[in-house]
């Protein structure tokens, strides 16, 4: 685990409520990380919320999984999907539905449209890569700018002298965080993953998912990378970020993919768009 430094431990320090995962979400992704966990045990513990139960079934049907017959109950989800399938739609549900309070200058929707549709691109990356599993790419994708929300609502000054400067200098959000409070939304959110107890992978590639050379696993942070540079083409953006999008060519290394299997990725798009548009509808 990195340590912390002193500009993170000052915004912790600030943070009047720790977000907390509900209690079910917590233990379907630790039992369907491990592998004694059977498909009753783990259905039997979904089961428990009602509620997350309905939207895991609902997403389990949707288009985004292309299933050859509709599932009626939770252990045919499991059976056909898989543990780790069902643990990124779980936490899905809860995240979204975790942070959906509107701030003054920061638009939610936008912000987790632009997470849902990367997160579909990340998925799409490390299956055409092979860097790493689809669903935990989704993940990744789907929780990296947590750290902004956080920022929004426990540091509502300092988030608009960081949206200040960004504007001013051409920034990126994260690039200006680090001028104005010495550190960014990334090591904020990969914060919080941490107190969720999720996996360590996924946090180090969120606390350094702009940063090819300290990320533990670079081919991961070049997957980011790769995925924000797509969403701005599509400006597919989280306000607050105001620099011209370039991508570094260290990505094309790291990733290591063919021209057939970008073309796949970039085709991709508007399937992942759509699919966003519909995971938010449902989880929502």
């Amino acid at each position: 685990m990195a340590e912390m430094s002193h500009a993170l431990a000052d915004i912790v320090e600030r943070i009047h409520t720790i977000p907390s995962l509900p209690e079910i979400t917590t233990q379907v992704v630790r039992l369907a990380g491990e592998e004694q966990t059977t498909i009753p045990q783990l259905a039997a513990i979904m089961i428990k919320d009602a509620g997350m139960a309905a939207k895991i079934l609902r997403m389990a049907n949707s288009a985004a999984f292309a299933l050859p017959q509709p599932v009626a109950n939770l252990e045919s989800a499991l059976s056909l999907l898989g543990f780790k399938t069902i643990r990124a739609i779980a936490l899905s549900v809860s995240v979204i539905s975790l942070f959906q309070q509107q701030a003054t200058g920061f638009n939610m929707r936008q912000f987790w449209f632009h997470n849902a549709v990367a997160a579909g691109l990340c998925r799409e990356i490390a299956k055409r890569s092979r860097i790493w599993d689809p669903e935990s790419a989704f993940s990744i994708g789907l929780l990296k700018d947590l750290g902004k929300v956080i920022l929004v609502e426990n540091m509502p000054d300092a988030v608009r002298s960081i949206i200040l400067l960004a504007a001013d200098k051409r920034l990126s959000f994260s690039a200006a965080a680090q001028q104005v409070i010495g550190t960014d939304d990334g090591d904020v959110a990969a914060w919080l993953c941490t107190h969720w107890g999720l996996d360590a992978a996924l946090i180090d590639t969120i606390r350094y998912q702009h940063d090819l050379t300290h990320a533990a696993n670079p081919k991961l942070a070049a997957m980011c990378m790769l995925a924000d540079y797509l969403c701005s083409l599509r400006k597919i953006r989280i306000s607050g970020s105001f620099n011209e999008m370039t991508l570094d060519p260290q990505v094309w290394v790291h990733l290591g993919m063919d021209k057939n299997s970008l073309t796949q990725v970039i085709a991709s798009m508007q399937r992942e768009i759509d699919l966003a548009q519909q995971l938010l509808q449902m989880a929502g």
